[in-house]
């Protein structure tokens, strides 16, 4: 993403300290979205919008240890109301903090953390559409407890309030992260070796039904990306996914998926998705069966900035 300088390089008068900077950057998207809905009334096609901006922060001292902070700003809109009327979901906030320290492999950050699981290697593999649509391909979101019940950056609150470590180096990645308030601990483990990466992830939790364990392959043959996942969720709520993604021309990409989900109330979800870069954006689309038996579907446009 390419960033726009919206402070001056800041020379620090005190020492240890060496340099100061602050960057921003983000995206935009807007289109249209179908959800299926069994609720009498419910508004099922919806005008959707959403413009985010990050706010990154670095200070290095001397020694080299850079500092850091990320806050997120994030708008949306879009319909969500019965079919006479409706109204729009204001989904406008700021995020809290997550800040910390790098020490060249090494980083340790606290506050609205990353999550070990949501920065694992190939745990959204397989996502289509303009905005995702249900990601019932991400296999460790079968839980009986709920959807995305894992620590991640919440991009308009307090996150989870925790603590991670995090080591990067000769292809490894090993990423511990824990929360007090969440109640979750999570290990992500992945090992990247020419064309390909293999992930290990982890997570216990105070909360009934979000315990798991996922393992995962990503790679490529030649121009075509191929994919596959297991998650062995809490409570027989077990998820299989395979996924693969092509190349038609210089400009256009499809993506399928297919996701065998265990559980009461589960079945057998897939989804086709494509990517058209416009030159400077990129037109997207998808549409699905998803976990739950319902059709999704979305198109539209985003862009980076």
């Amino acid at each position: 993403m390419k960033n726009l300088l919206i402070a001056t390089t800041a020379l620090v008068a005190t020492a240890g300290m060496a340099a100061a900077e602050i960057n921003t950057t983000g995206g935009a998207r807007f289109g249209v979205v179908y959800d299926e809905n069994n609720t009498v009334g419910a508004q099922e096609s919806k005008v959707h919008n959403r413009f985010t901006i990050n706010i990154d922060a670095t200070a290095e001292t001397d020694s080299g240890v850079e500092f850091f902070g990320r806050v997120r700003i994030r708008g949306g809109n879009e319909g969500n109301g019965n079919l006479i009327g409706g109204k729009a979901l204001d989904d406008t906030g700021v995020s809290a903090p997550r800040v910390g320290a790098r020490i060249g492999s090494l980083t340790i950050a606290v506050g609205n953390i990353n999550g070990a699981i949501e920065d694992l290697a190939g745990v959204y593999s397989g996502s289509i559409g303009l905005t995702g649509l249900s990601y019932s391909n991400v296999v460790n979101n079968n839980a009986s407890s709920g959807s995305f019940d894992f620590d991640a950056f919440s991009s308009g609150g307090a996150g989870s309030n925790g603590v991670e470590v995090i080591y990067s180096g000769n292809g490894f990645n090993a990423h511990l992260s824990d929360s007090s308030s969440t109640d979750r601990t999570a290990l992500g483990l992945s090992y990247a070796f020419g064309d390909w990466t293999v992930a290990l992830g982890v997570q216990e939790s105070g909360t009934l039904g979000e315990d798991f364990t996922s393992i995962g392959v990503d790679g490529s043959i030649g121009t075509v990306t191929v994919g596959a996942a297991y998650a062995d969720n809490e409570g027989d709520f077990d998820t299989f996914r395979i996924n693969a993604g092509f190349e038609i021309g210089a400009a256009t990409n499809v993506t399928v998926y297919v996701a065998d989900n265990s559980g009461v109330g589960r079945e057998t979800a897939y989804g086709v998705g494509f990517t058209h870069s416009l030159g400077g954006a990129t037109l997207a689309g998808g549409i699905e069966n998803d976990r739950t038996g319902l059709t999704r579907a979305d198109f539209g446009v985003r862009f980076k900035f």
